[in-house]
């Protein structure tokens, strides 16, 4: 088996370096353009009579996307669409369609799978059983879906049978995934740590004697490090610590290292990525069908993390008779995602950062030697005085996630089972009604295991927390549509009804002290710490029509109204009113072009419109289905008597968030449409945003009330480029990208918080700034004599009365500005280029963004003053010493905690340019793969999240839609596969 892996890597290095980077993209003639059908909301439409911007990703576009979930890896290919993905295997992105659009609402699209609205992570559906994608992102396109189409809509349509007879396509792919990016520079040399610790506290001295009456810590500045470096526990050195830095700061040449382990080679290794999917379709005149399995095995380079998928899929369209018709989804997946991020000390991205390099992984006797169980298990060091000569870990003891990744497990199992079912029947010619029934089921269970050998969980003797979630959600549609041609003008009028209803119930409880070491069972365990219970229940409804109209192919306009109540709503709030409009000029058809040569297409199109949004957030995740009502927890404080405590204050008067969205925009082709370039104008204005009420001191933060507070708007303009470079006979070569720039405008916050404004942790939310403008201490450069960071304050001189600037060195004295800076990038996008030639094809996909600033809270961290070992940048040579007085970065030592607080010294541009895909693929002769049996044959190689280029080794602006960098976020993950189509 290691063979032929091997054998396939090496092919897959052979096919790169002689044929490069590609992507497959076909261009369009303008007959077939003209003719292309594009899904949107509750049927399908032909590109010429779209009236507002919707966009779509085909087969072929999806056919190189390696992801569990296959929105992971859209970054770059869609205009106006932003996403912010985790590295963890089958993990759901963040999306974000053209701008931010709520505050503490939801600000994610709509999904609808197969005309349904779907409620289920998408990494349960493979992209192998994908047909296309499409993006609704204006008014006219989304104000059907009413109040959860206001973010913008993502429709995905599974693939269903098409041509007569039997097809069978088999796709097989193995690979690699490994880490994306290198982490922060950080020491990995003992000898390193321990020069830069002695220092610290060194350094620190010497600056402190500086202060007036300062009385020396030690005989010597020297001898203070020394003290600090004893502190430390584990010497790696065969030399004491007293010895091992001299007075002059040279390390001690006659040291010899002991051991050393590496954490990061331990904890972080290549996982294998697997692959299989088989699709058959089968038609004939009466029945379509298609029919697929899938497997996946998505193993993370995080040590016992990775995602499994097996599914099998069901489309079926019948014909009953000539007028009745039916059609059929029916999938099923079993999944189960093993995580890698948790919070705190024991988070292993944050825990090997941030380990000091001598510190050990596995458990030594005094003579370092490795000790191993009684079954022969190696043992690990958790900090807690077992280990050589009795030493404990000054930084997070207790925890060893080499260890706890063997052992402990963190884990989701999910079934899911979806069903969409459809009726349609043709009452008189050009008369239908149709009838759909969505049904979608997932039953959720949450494993979290703590072993009983060490780390936390061992001193309670083991912990098992294990939850379950029984969901559901129930759609109905009833829709009736006409159809009508008279002359030159041509209807299409849409009545329909809608109803979705979900709900969920949960329960989940937590025990310690474990009686079998490995079983997981919830029984094994016996002392209970918790147990709890939750659940909601949420249903829509909604009345709506459509008109579509179009003269000669020339003239286009649609207008859409539905009307939308909400259970998340008081009845009185319940109901609002959306609509959209749209309207599109075909100049291309026009007498006056009806011969030029170098104009081949050119449409006119404008929208306006407005839709709702319910979807509010309580902290910032958790959905709240209960607006309107009071929420209140049940205490046990110790007596067993339940108490009550109010949780959240419910507002009859709260209402939906509206979005009203403008849309102008052109598209054309040059050229013999070698040049196609379409563009849009946008504005989206967002009003009734829902935000935490100011509350009267007596709350004491003990409950939220929310309420409509604000407004705030998004304008910008977006483009696709696509041009063909050449087309000569078997060889085509085409460039294509797209980009996006918007501004972000709070319009309107309540009158007591107008001239103030609204902090929201490190960003200000102010009338006519954005939704992202930092808000920090500014940093004031370094006090060349002392090495003390310095940071402006502004206050009023009691003499003058008049506000002045000065510089200060206490931190608590220094002065929060609005900065002026913003997280959100001017600009952002993707471009790429593909060409094939006879069998061969390649191609390149790029993603970007420039303009904007993150916060590198990760960066700032590594220049602690704390007294554990923790790791240090090595950029600590760029700070402050007696010996550089002259640094741009301020001393760090043991004692100035404030040394590298919160301020604009780490904001940091949050440009990147990421190579998100490059495939190559040779498809064989056709005569060859007949020989094998088979009608097609195609080889390929096909990587994805290659390489990036930002401001900063291991800062990703990538992972972060705030551009706050997280240190417990699980790292951006690149795969390489090399892969196998046969069709039969």
């Amino acid at each position: 088996m290691r063979k032929q892996q091997c054998k396939m890597g090496v092919l897959a290095m052979i096919l790169l370096a002689e044929l490069g980077f590609a992507q497959s993209r076909d261009s369009l003639s303008r007959e077939q353009a003209i003719q292309e059908v594009v899904v949107v909301a509750f049927g399908k439409q032909k590109k010429e009579e779209i009236t507002g911007s919707v966009q779509s990703l085909k087969t072929k576009d999806l056919a190189n996307l390696q992801n569990g979930n296959i929105l992971q890896g859209i970054g770059g290919k869609v205009a106006g669409v932003q996403v912010i993905s985790s590295g963890q295997p089958g993990s759901q992105p963040t999306i974000r369609m053209r701008g931010i659009g709520s505050i503490n609402a939801s600000s994610d699209p709509l999904i609808v799978l197969d005309g349904i609205p779907y409620n289920g992570n998408l990494n349960s559906i493979p992209g192998t059983d994908i047909e296309s994608i499409s993006f609704l992102e204006d008014a006219s396109s989304n104000a059907l879906y009413g109040s959860r189409g206001a973010n913008g809509v993502i429709i995905v349509n599974t693939k269903r049978g098409k041509s007569k007879g039997l097809h069978i396509e088999a796709d097989i792919k193995t690979g690699v995934n490994f880490r994306s990016i290198e982490d922060y520079s950080v020491y990995t040399s003992p000898q390193d740590y321990y020069t830069a610790f002695y220092n610290r506290a060194r350094i620190g001295e010497v600056a402190r004697l500086t202060q007036p009456g300062a009385v020396p810590s030690g005989a010597s500045p020297h001898d203070v490090g020394i003290t600090a470096l004893s502190k430390l526990g584990y010497n790696v050195y065969n030399v004491p610590f007293s010895t091992l830095i001299a007075k002059d700061g040279v390390f001690n040449p006659d040291a010899r290292l002991l051991y050393q382990d590496n954490w990061k080679k331990l904890i972080f290794k290549p996982g294998l990525r697997r692959e299989a999917s088989l699709g058959i379709t089968a038609n004939n005149d009466l029945v379509k069908s298609y029919t697929s399995l899938n497997y996946l095995d998505d193993q993370g380079y995080l040590i016992g993390s990775g995602f499994k998928r097996f599914g099998i899929r069901s489309n079926l369209d019948y014909a009953i008779t000539r007028k009745l018709k039916l059609t059929t989804n029916l999938s099923y997946t079993y999944s189960k995602q093993n995580f890698g991020e948790s919070a705190g000390f024991s988070n292993p991205f944050q825990f090997a950062r941030n380990i000091a390099p001598f510190y050990p992984v596995f458990l030594r006797d005094d003579n370092y030697q490795i000790l191993y169980d009684n079954s022969g298990q190696v043992l690990y060091d958790y900090g807690d005085g077992q280990g050589p000569n009795g030493a404990t870990r000054s930084y997070a003891v207790f925890e060893n996630p080499v260890g706890n990744l063997q052992y402990d497990k963190s884990q989701t199992t999910n079934n899911i089972t979806n069903a969409n079912l459809g009726l349609n029947y043709e009452i008189i010619k050009g008369l239908d009604f149709t009838y759909n029934f969505g049904a979608y089921l997932e039953n959720t269970k949450n494993l979290q295991f703590g072993n009983t050998l060490g780390g936390t969980s061992s001193s309670v003797g083991g912990t098992i927390n294990m939850g379950s979630v029984f969901k559901y959600t129930l759609n109905h549609q009833q829709l009736l549509t006409y159809q009508k041609k008279l002359g030159q003008h041509n209807f299409n009028i849409l009545i329909g009804h809608e109803l979705n209803k979900i709900k969920s119930d949960g329960f989940s409880g937590s025990k310690q002290q474990l009686l079998l070491p490995n079983s997981q069972s919830f029984d094994n365990a016996v002392r209970i710490t918790d147990l709890s219970g939750n659940g909601y229940e949420y249903a829509v409804e909604g009345y709506f029509t459509r008109l579509l109209y179009n003269y000669d192919g020339k003239y286009f306009f649609n207008a859409n109204i539905r009307r939308d109540g909400s259970s998340v709503f008081s009845p009185e709030s319940r109901w609002g009113n959306f609509y959209g409009l749209g309207v599109a000029w075909n100049v291309a058809k026009e007498d006056f072009l009806k011969d030029n040569t170098v104009i081949n297409s050119l449409r006119l199109k404008a929208s306006y419109g407005q839709q709702g949004n319910d979807n509010i957030l309580l902290d910032g995740s958790a959905r709240d289905y209960y607006a309107y009502q009071d929420i209140y927890g049940i205490n046990n404080f110790g007596d067993d008597k339940p108490v009550l405590s109010l949780k959240k204050q419910g507002n009859k008067d709260l209402k939906w968030e509206t979005s009203k969205n403008l849309n102008a925009g052109f598209e054309i082709s040059l050229f013999k449409n070698k040049i196609n370039l379409n563009a849009d104008y946008f504005e989206r204005k967002v009003s009734d945003m829902i935000y935490a009420l100011p509350l009267p001191p007596s709350n004491a933060g003990s409950y939220v009330k929310y309420g409509n507070i604000g407004d705030m708007i998004n304008k910008g303009v977006q483009a696709n480029l696509n041009v063909e470079i050449l087309r000569s006979g078997q060889f085509h070569w085409n460039v294509y990208g797209n980009a996006t720039h918007y501004k972000n405008k709070i319009t309107k916050l309540p009158a007591e918080q107008r001239n103030t404004g609204l902090v929201s942790g490190l960003f200000i939310l102010n009338e006519g700034d954005d939704r992202y403008t930092y808000y920090l201490k500014k940093f004031a450069g370094v006090n060349p004599a002392n090495g003390d960071a310095q940071w402006y304050r502004t206050a009023v001189n009691p003499t003058t009365q008049q506000e002045e600037t000065t510089i200060t060195a206490n931190y608590k004295e220094a002065t929060d500005y609005n900065t002026g800076k913003s997280a959100i990038p001017k600009v952002y996008g993707g471009f790429g280029t593909d060409f094939t030639y006879k069998g061969f094809s390649l191609a390149v996909n790029f993603a970007y963004q420039f303009g904007g600033y993150g916060y590198d809270d990760i960066y700032r961290s590594l220049f602690h003053s704390d007294t554990y070992a923790s790791n240090y940048s090595t950029d600590l040579s760029k700070t402050w010493t007696p010996e550089n007085p002259n640094a741009a970065l301020p001393r760090v030592d043991l004692t100035a905690t404030n040394q590298n607080g919160h301020s604009t010294l780490y904001l940091i541009k949050s440009d990147y340019i990421s190579l998100q895909d490059v495939t190559v693929s040779y498809q064989l002769p056709d005569g060859f793969a007949q020989q094998a049996g088979l009608s097609g044959l195609k080889i390929y190689v096909t990587g994805n999240n290659l390489y990036l280029w930002s401001k900063r080794k291991g800062y990703d602006p990538r992972t972060s839609l705030t551009g706050v960098s997280d240190p417990y976020r699980y790292s951006t993950l690149s795969s390489v596969s090399l892969g196998f189509k046969f069709n039969f």
